[in-house]
C-alpha cells in the first residue's frame, strides 16, 4: 500500500522533520540549528576542529561560492544512505540523513474545513485572526497545505500564483477570516507575533512585501480567548499596545514591543511576566530620567526579578546604553 510523506510536526518546536518513502521507510532525516540533542557523534555548534576529531571519515568541502562561509560535510553510510552536515563560520547548524534512491508520493491537500461565522471572529479585527493563524500554522496546530492549494481549494479551478499571487486573493482571504478556531486551538496558542514575515499572509496575497498597512491589526479584542499566551510581539503590524489588552493573559511570560507601547503601568497587572523588551524613544526618554512614573515602574518591575530592557530607535552621537 503506498503512503508516506512528509513528518513535520516537530519542526518549528525543535528542528526536526522527517520524510518517509512510498515504502513505509525512512528516506530522509533533517536537524536543524533548534536541535538541541547529540546526532550520533555531532552536536550542534561543535566546531569543524570538533566536527573532524569526531567523525574523521566526514570529508569537509570548501566554502560554497554562492555563499561564503557555507561548507558541507558528507559521508556515505550503509543501506545507500548519506550523511550531510551543513557548517555555517565553521560551526555545525545543520544535520541530515538522506537515501538518493528513496521516492515519495505526490503531496496531497489537507481536508480544509468549512468556514464559518463572520469575518474575523472569534476577534473583533480580521487582521488579529492571520496573526493567530500565523501562530497556529508554525505551531503545526492546522494545515493549510501550500498557498497554491488553498487557493485552488476556494476557487474550484487551478491556480498558478506566479500570476495570480501579485494580489489579494479575496477568496482565501475570506476563508482565512472565518477559519473556524475551536476552543482547544485557541488554548494552543502560545505566542504571538505581529511582523509582516507572519506565516499567514502568502496565504492572501502570495507575493506580499510587507510594507504596506493592508494587514495592520487595529483591534486586540479576543485576544483574552488566547488563554495559554505566553510570548507577545509586535515587530510591526499594529500602531501602539495598550497593555491593559493583555492583563487576561495571566500566563504571559515574554513581552517585546517595538511599535509603542500605551498604559505601561498595567506592565505590573501582568503576574507570570518574566521579560519585557521595549524599543521606543519615548519611554527610553522616561526611564532614564530618575522621578519619572515610567521609571518607577521599571525599577519595580526589576525589584520583582522581572528582566527589563528599554533601548532608543534613534538618538544623537554619542549613543547612550540601553536601560536595563
Amino acid at each position: 500500500m503506498e503512503g508516506g510523506g512528509k513528518i513535520d510536526l516537530l519542526e518549528n518546536s525543535h528542528g526536526f522533520v522527517v520524510w518517509i518513502d512510498r515504502n513505509g521507510l525512512i528516506g530522509m532525516l533533517d536537524y536543524d540549528h533548534r536541535f538541541r540533542h547529540p546526532v550520533g557523534e555531532i552536536t550542534m555548534g561543535m566546531t569543524i576542529e570538533q566536527l573532524r576529531a569526531a567523525m574523521p571519515s566526514l570529508e569537509i568541502g570548501d566554502d560554497d561560492p554562492l555563499m561564503r562561509g557555507v561548507r558541507m560535510g558528507v559521508r556515505q553510510l550503509p543501506e545507500g544512505y548519506t550523511q550531510r552536515v551543513r557548517l555555517t563560520l565553521e560551526a555545525v547548524n545543520e544535520i541530515g540523513f538522506s537515501n538518493p534512491a528513496a521516492q515519495y508520493p505526490e503531496p496531497t491537500e489537507p481536508s480544509y474545513p468549512v468556514a464559518v461565522g463572520m469575518a474575523g471572529a472569534p476577534f473583533t479585527d480580521p487582521n488579529l485572526k492571520l496573526v493567530v493563524l500565523s501562530s497556529l500554522l508554525d505551531a503545526k496546530q492546522i494545515d493549510l497545505g501550500t498557498p497554491a492549494q488553498l487557493a485552488t481549494h476556494v476557487l474550484g479551478r487551478a491556480v498558478d500564483l506566479e500570476d495570480e499571487g501579485y494580489e489579494i486573493i479575496p477568496a482565501a482571504q475570506d476563508y482565512l477570516e472565518r477559519y473556524p478556531l475551536t476552543n482547544e486551538l485557541l488554548a494552543a496558542v502560545q505566542e504571538i507575533e505581529f511582523d509582516g514575515g507572519g506565516t499567514a499572509y502568502p496565504f492572501v496575497w502570495y507575493f506580499w512585501d510587507g510594507e504596506d498597512d493592508v494587514f495592520d491589526v487595529k483591534d486586540l479584542s479576543g485576544i483574552e480567548l488566547c488563554r495559554n499566551l505566553n510570548r507577545f510581539s509586535a515587530i510591526s503590524m499594529i500602531e501602539s499596545v495598550d497593555v491593559r489588552s493583555l492583563l487576561s493573559c495571566q500566563r504571559l511570560e515574554y513581552l517585546r514591543l517595538s511599535t509603542g507601547i500605551d498604559h505601561i503601568e498595567a506592565l505590573l497587572d501582568l503576574p507570570a511576566l518574566k521579560e519585557v523588551r521595549v524599543l521606543d524613544d519615548g519611554i527610553y526618554d522616561e526611564v532614564t530620567t530618575a522621578g519619572t512614573s515610567a521609571r518607577r515602574i521599571f525599577d519595580t518591575l526589576k525589584d520583582r526579578g522581572v528582566c527589563v530592557w528599554v533601548h532608543w530607535v534613534s538618538a544623537t552621537e554619542p549613543t547612550p546604553p540601553a536601560f536595563e
